[in-house]
């Protein structure tokens, strides 16, 4: 089976899993033409306009069909399978080692960049994700008073862990196992990855909360002046957390 098939089939394997059915049978469509006529277009086509592939987001609020817990995995693991089989309908009989597959679609690059070839897209479309990866959460810009949640600590290991995992799978042929193995979060190191990235975002004074949604007002100080917060991870040193560049400056 070619890779572009195998990357259709495992996402076709996420969609059902989620109960994504629309475009569970768009991807039912492709696996056809491909199989009939060696056609890749009708794949391609689901990339154009508003209400195509590109503005799938997996979520419960979505009604689909998967736990708290199950969302951000298969939320990242669906953007670097639509990056993947995005690529390969691109060049449906190749085959390309997992190295390749990172040069190619860029592995901590916007997945549009993708689209245009990862590590030739221009600076301009690179901003979903960075070089380096970042923690979401929330600051108060009067105090200082800094939030995370257990799920943006989440997020931020299947953005490290993922993208390497679906090149290699790629590669290997494994990608329907990769599917079961996220959606089960059925990874040993996780629980060391999380225990480890929640004591490096409190020694940099971040509060870890289950609250999801938006910080206001400020629980140590009161004040409304609350914002969205980026903290970039360093890995030299140990692992540790500083603030973002791109964020709104402190008031005090």
């Amino acid at each position: 089976m070619k890779q572009y098939e195998c990357s259709l089939v495992a996402m076709k394997r996420l969609l059902d899993a989620v109960g994504e059915s629309h475009w569970s049978r768009w991807i039912g469509t492709c696996i056809t033409a491909w199989h009939a006529k060696r056609d890749a277009s009708h794949h391609l086509s689901a990339y154009r306009g508003i209400g195509s592939f590109n503005d799938i987001w997996i979520c419960r609020a979505n009604h689909h069909t998967l736990t708290e817990a199950q969302e951000p995995w298969a939320n990242v693991l669906f953007t670097w399978l639509q990056s993947l089989c995005y690529f390969l309908a691109q060049h449906p009989n190749v085959s390309f080692d997992a190295n390749t597959l990172s040069s190619a679609i860029g592995k901590h690059d916007s997945v549009l960049a993708a689209f245009v070839e990862g590590d030739k897209a221009p600076a301009s479309i690179r901003g979903l994700a960075k070089a380096s990866l970042e923690l979401h959460g929330w600051r108060c810009l009067g105090c200082g008073h800094g939030e995370t949640s257990s799920r943006d600590i989440e997020t931020l290991i299947a953005q490290d862990v993922i993208p390497d995992r679906v090149f290699r799978s790629c590669e290997l042929s494994t990608l329907d196992q990769l599917v079961d193995q996220v959606l089960a979060c059925d990874m040993p190191e996780l629980v060391i990855l999380r225990r480890s990235l929640a004591v490096a975002a409190m020694e940099c004074g971040v509060v870890l909360v289950d609250r999801d949604g938006w910080m206001s007002p400020c629980p140590n100080c009161g004040s409304g002046d609350t914002a969205v917060y980026r903290w970039r991870l360093m890995l030299n040193d140990g692992l540790r957390f500083e603030p973002a560049d791109d964020n709104l400056p402190m008031r005090g």
